[in-house]
């Protein structure tokens, strides 16, 4: 009976001898590609050469210390893939939240476990954990990444299966959506100029522009960050039949926390060219007249405006109103709103930018419909008096 082949990326036994008059230690060792290779390293002594030879045979097994193994943490496999080409394709600030979590809540919690002592139960009471302490947002964002990270581990031979797969859901509570009607919208449109044209609490006149901006999200739905990327060559007021604006690029972050523009939007989707509605397109004339710079919607100084400083002066002048509580998301929601109410749900995810259809648009942005359809010509049939 012939021996059986040594194990894949396996040596045999290690021989001591001579050669050349040096000591020498010798074995065969059964490569990645299935063939057996001998291997042999010198040393001063027969247990130096032994050594050496071990060592070239555990670097050709994992050269430079790459491949993930079954005592990797997690923690290092985590750093791992935020390496790997594959994590390019994400958006930076997809790239910055997986860090953030990785670099606090996972290093914390669950940093120091093995790949093969990460178990389907490991991994779900963890994920509980994340979900009392940071909430069920947060825990979908750490599973996502846990995701990535032990799929890796399968990738490398570390672990056989990825134990996110089995764990349980993560439940988020639904809230209802609710979206300004259009009396709301004209109200908090007058409330915005009012802010704008007040001074600040140093005297100042404020440049803070919301009521422009907030008649640019009523009139196109678009999100916070494709707004305050628009440049001035993404206007075309001069498109027929309407005007148009065009969506190409977000506001985000760069690894060092400074602003810029990523040259495409949320998603493919989200590239998208929006008619314009008649108030929209005098907003917009009026500012190109007035421009200085490329950018719409500039920060006081003429650089790009960060979201969160619109969301603070958007705080500031609904405080105290009944409108405290609306958000530019909500916005979105209005406007998915109404134009599902006259053009129907299809068009709405358009007008969004949206990937999957009709599916994320009616889920968390159009509001209930209040009343069902118009079905008295099906229904009559079961009437007392129908033939």
């Amino acid at each position: 009976m012939p021996r059986p082949p040594l194990h894949l990326e396996t040596w045999g036994k290690i021989r001591r001898t001579i050669v050349d008059g040096k000591p020498t230690a010798v074995a065969y060792y059964r490569d990645a590609d299935g063939k057996t290779r001998k291997m042999q390293r010198q040393g001063k002594t027969g247990a130096e050469a032994e050594r050496v030879l071990v060592a070239a045979m555990k670097a050709r097994l994992a050269p430079a210390g790459e491949d993930l193994t079954a005592d990797s943490t997690v923690k290092h496999a985590a750093e791992k893939w935020l390496a790997e080409p594959e994590r390019s394709e994400l958006a930076i600030s997809t790239v910055r939240r997986y860090t953030d979590i990785l670099s606090t809540i996972v290093r914390d919690g669950f940093g120091s476990v093995r790949l093969g002592e990460a178990t389907v139960p490991r991994v779900d009471r963890f994920l509980k954990t994340v979900t009392a302490d940071h909430g069920p947002g947060t825990a979908k964002t750490a599973r996502t990444l846990l995701q990535h990270v032990f799929a890796l581990g399968v990738r490398h031979g570390a672990i056989r299966s990825n134990p996110v797969r089995d764990v349980g859901r993560i439940v988020q509570a639904r809230k209802a959506v609710t979206a300004p009607d259009a009396h709301s919208i004209r109200e908090m449109a007058a409330l915005m100029r009012a802010y704008d044209a007040a001074p600040d609490k140093r005297g100042n006149r404020r440049t803070a522009d919301l009521g422009d901006l907030f008649d640019v999200f009523a009139g196109t739905g678009a999100r916070t960050a494709e707004i305050l990327a628009l440049r001035w060559v993404d206007i075309d007021l001069s498109a027929l039949p309407r005007p148009t604006l065009s969506i190409r690029g977000t506001v985000s972050l760069d690894a060092d926390g400074k602003v810029f523009v990523q040259p495409y939007p949320k998603t493919e989707d989200s590239n998208r060219a929006l008619k314009l509605p008649q108030y929209v397109v005098d907003v917009l004339t009026r500012r190109r007249i007035d421009s200085y710079c490329e950018w719409v919607f500039p920060s006081a100084v003429g650089t790009l405006r960060w979201p969160h400083n619109l969301r603070r002066n958007w705080r500031e002048a609904l405080a105290d109103t009944p409108y405290a509580d609306i958000t530019p998301r909500s916005l979105r929601k209005a406007v998915a709103t109404r134009i599902r109410d006259e053009l129907g749900i299809e068009m709405a995810g358009a007008q969004l930018g949206h990937t999957s259809g009709s599916t994320v648009t009616k889920k968390h942005y159009v509001q209930p419909l209040a009343v069902g359809p118009d079905a008295t010509s099906a229904l009559d049939a079961f009437g007392e008096n129908s033939e």
